[in-house]
């Protein structure tokens, strides 16, 4: 069966389509190992969470459950009632984060069988799990209609992101990996921009902005947007929205990923930096 393919958005520079019906090898030949971002329609059609997971699941399951959004602690049902409630001029806090791997385990045979499109996975090899750190890889999104993610970035050390909506309409602005100098990386953070809003840039504190050349899309239920590593993006919720991300790593990324631990841990120590460098030389071909 020949692959369907929507064109969502092309300015000339960046053409991103919505695919059904992909092959893992067009995946990995036009996506992955080409760096294109792409929404697949039908990568989540074997998932449970696909029907399951909504707010009003999330609230009468797990809503006494704690969860913190900006700073504040609010129950989980407290919180969706606040989205319940919010209005695009007046949003709920965004976003509240789920860690399903960490907090609801039970969950995760609810997003399985991980699909085709990301993997091999190998954030989870007990080899690399350590230099991960902080990065959460199982996660959901909850958010209100005018839910705006907080700022511009790509995903922590260089890691690929799958992001499936469950339920509503989100937006994403992406901008291309080679216009990183004009987004204004953080010196401490350079995974995030400096730039508040993509969408209302104060060109004459961010000049180089005029250079980018940010696309945006919609992505609806039951569709999820690979960003491959190193691509900027932001997310803005269009309705109460809920969303799974993963996280990826393989030899596409593999690149990237080792440039990023390298560089962090050189920032603390020099010798031990060149000792993971080595580390992760050697483990590289284990893991394969």
């Amino acid at each position: 069966m020949a692959t369907k393919v929507i064109e969502l958005v092309n300015n000339e520079n960046l053409v991103v389509e919505k695919k059904y019906g992909m092959t893992y090898e067009e995946f990995a030949k036009d996506h992955l190992f080409a760096c294109k971002p792409v929404v697949i329609g039908d990568a989540c059609k074997d998932w449970k969470a696909k029907d399951k997971f909504t707010p009003d699941f999330f609230k009468s399951e797990y809503g006494d459950r704690k969860v913190t959004v900006e700073g504040k602690d609010y129950l989980l049902k407290d919180f969706i009632d606040l989205m319940e409630k919010s209005s695009i001029e007046n949003p709920a806090p965004y976003p509240c984060k789920l860690q399903l791997d960490r907090d609801y385990p039970e969950l995760l045979p609810d997003i399985s069988p991980r699909f085709k499109f990301s993997e091999p996975d190998w954030c989870h090899n007990k080899l690399i799990e350590p230099l991960l750190g902080s990065a959460d890889t199982y996660e959901v999104f909850l958010g209100s209609p005018g839910g705006q993610f907080p700022y511009v970035h790509y995903d922590y050390m260089g890691l690929h992101a799958f992001i499936t909506q469950l339920y509503g309409v989100k937006e994403f602005t992406v901008i291309p990996p080679e216009q990183t100098e004009y987004v204004y990386p953080k010196p401490n953070d350079p995974w995030v921009s400096e730039v508040p809003d993509i969408k209302n840039i104060d060109l004459d504190k961010f000049p180089l902005c005029k250079n980018i050349t940010p696309v945006t899309f919609t992505v609806g239920p039951g569709e999820t947007l690979f960003i491959p590593n190193g691509w900027w993006h932001t997310a803005h919720s269009l309705s109460i929205t809920l969303s799974v991300a993963l996280d990826s790593l393989n030899n596409s990324n593999w690149k990237r990923f080792k440039n990023e631990v390298v560089t962090k841990v050189s920032k603390r120590n020099k010798t031990l930096a060149k000792m993971v460098s080595v580390y992760l030389s050697v483990v590289k071909p284990i893991i394969k």
